[in-house]
């Protein structure tokens, strides 16, 4: 009998050497026999992305315990993503994971990243839950055909608020007795009556209209006139959402008429004179300051100056998006929805262990990390009642606290950047939405007061009902294609071109407008934009042809 038992015994801890590994990840296993977490470099070359070190926070840690990896972080300085790749890729100096952001087409270019379609074949039950076949083809790499990263661009839409428009304060929209304004016409109006009627605030000149000017954010001025013929934010692209025809918004003429009003304006004292040398910082610091009176520009760029205006408690100063378009233009999209095919988080091919690389970005892209990350800790910053996740009102208001969410490690342009499934589907316990964003709850509260005052002043629901219906595009994000060098190059020299000629323009001495315009598209004709647009035109229709 106990030779039996030793024979028995002998046999189940055979087995389970052969079974138990088939069930732990690798950075489990590595908790299992070390206690050590594998540590994997990390560059995050987003230059959006505030440098915050989530694994440091009590959600970062929690993560590091349940994964057994820890990332070190190499953050990006400056805004110049195309220079630090290009010295990366020349020293061959690369680390295990990489956030390529805008530039991860030179990386693929250079054989930098490891291709992921085999791993996510055999490792990625919980990416392949998430992003199906027809996701999964749509991250292809046109030129090779394989997938490099999981676009954490998936297709979702805020529900509480717009994500552009040209903003004016609370203010000036109560003493207006509440319009929703749709044409510019108007909307210049209003801010020149407000300068006229405020001329300074807190000791300090009224500044009737900003814009953000600094490096690339620049693109939030070249493309107001796209903005207002009715165009998504392509970058900068004009796109039949039917044929996939491609044209330049560099020549359009509507962009003359609109920076000829800009030119007017500045000439009478209504544009901000700092607008061309100030950074973003000082941008931001000018709305928060609450004298702007408007501006055109993504919410996503200003949420800081809302946040400072509401810690002030200059509730009136904050600034609400309108549907402001050309006059005769009926629909605006302001708001788009769709999956696009930005770049997430890749594995180099100097990474030391890309198999447990992969199944850790996999393990990232499971139920309980996902809750973790964007509900934050149970007990703590939310709870569980009959099956389904709540938050107490203290809790929705540390949530709400951009200072505790940092602190915490709840949400935010890190956490972003990981596999994910939209923000408003449901978990499979169906205990509520991924991210508390989109829950009933938060639909009910994240208003404050102060908004909850101004909709039903509207007589709306969401901030959002005052805009045309989200856009779904066919096509994608027009501003996601990515060009060869060559092309690059080309396409660089037409953006700067923009750019010197419209500031110049906007600045423009009373009559001098005309003769600067001239002059620009004299230089323009001869910047060989035509490939840029064929180049586009190929990919706009292929994509159309194949997603669809």
């Amino acid at each position: 009998m106990f030779k039996r038992r030793v024979a028995l015994l002998v046999a189940i801890a055979f087995l389970m050497t052969i079974i138990v590994p088939g069930f732990l990840s690798a950075p489990t296993k590595a908790i299992a026999a070390s206690k050590k977490p594998i540590v994997f470099k990390i560059y995050w070359g987003d230059s959006n992305a505030e440098p915050v070190d989530v694994w440091k926070t009590p959600i970062g840690k929690k993560v590091e315990q349940i994964t057994g990896v820890r990332l070190q972080f190499e953050f990006i300085v400056g805004s110049d993503e195309e220079t630090k790749a290009g010295i990366m890729l020349a020293s061959g100096d690369l680390p295990d994971l990489i956030n390529a952001h805008n530039v991860v087409n030179k990386f693929i270019e250079a054989g930098a990243l490891v291709p992921l379609d085999d791993y996510i074949a055999k490792y990625g039950k919980n990416i392949k839950k998430w992003y199906d076949s027809k996701a999964l083809k749509k991250l292809k790499y046109p030129k090779d055909g394989h997938i490099y990263f999981l676009t954490p661009f998936r297709e979702e839409s805020d529900p509480l608020y717009s994500f552009a428009g040209f903003w004016l304060p609370i203010y000036v929209l109560k003493e207006n007795k509440w319009p929703v304004v749709r044409d510019i016409d108007t909307y210049f109006k209003i801010v020149k009556d407000a300068v006229k009627k405020h001329p300074t605030y807190n000791g300090k000149p009224t500044i009737g209209f900003t814009a953000l000017t600094d490096s690339w954010r620049i693109y939030v001025l070249m493309q107001q006139p796209l903005r207002l013929e009715g165009y998504p934010n392509d970058g900068g692209w004009l796109i039949d959402e039917k044929t996939g025809v491609v044209k330049d918004s560099y020549t359009m003429p509507y962009a003359k008429t609109y920076y000829k009003i800009l030119n007017q304006m500045w000439n009478e004292g209504l544009l901000d004179k700092e607008m061309f040398s100030q950074n973003y910082d000082q941008y931001l610091a000018k709305i928060s300051s609450g004298r702007v009176v408007g501006f055109y520009d993504e919410r996503w760029q200003i949420q800081s100056a809302i946040d400072s205006l509401e810690k002030q408690k200059l509730y009136d100063r904050i600034p609400i998006a309108m549907p402001v378009l050309k006059k005769g233009v009926k629909r605006d999209k302001y708001n788009v929805v769709t999956m696009g095919t930005g770049a997430g988080i890749s594995i180099t091919k100097k990474c030391k262990d890309p198999v447990a690389a992969f199944k850790f970005l996999d393990r990232m892209a499971q139920e309980d990390i996902l809750k973790l990350i964007n509900w934050g800790i149970q007990g703590q910053d939310y709870y569980v009642k009959n099956g389904k996740m709540y938050k107490t009102a203290q809790q929705i208001q540390n949530y709400m606290n951009p200072d505790y969410r940092k602190k915490q490690g709840i949400g935010g342009n890190i956490w972003f950047a990981f596999p994910r499934p939209p923000f408003d589907w449901t978990y499979s316990d169906k205990s509520g939405k991924i991210s508390w964003d989109y829950s009933d709850q938060a639909l009910e509260q994240r208003y404050k007061p102060y908004e909850k005052e101004v909709l039903k002043a509207y007589k709306i629901k969401s901030f959002k009902d005052l805009f045309s219906p989200t856009w779904n595009s066919p096509y994608g994000y027009g501003w996601d294609i990515k060009l060869p060098d060559d092309l690059q190059a080309i396409q660089n020299q037409a953006d700067d071109l923009q750019r010197r000629y419209i500031t110049k323009a906007i600045m423009a001495k009373p009559g001098e407008y005309d003769k600067i315009w001239n002059e620009y598209l004299s230089k323009m004709k001869k910047i060989p934009i035509k490939k840029v647009i064929d180049f586009r035109q190929k990919e706009i229709q292929r994509r159309l042809k194949e997603w669809n």
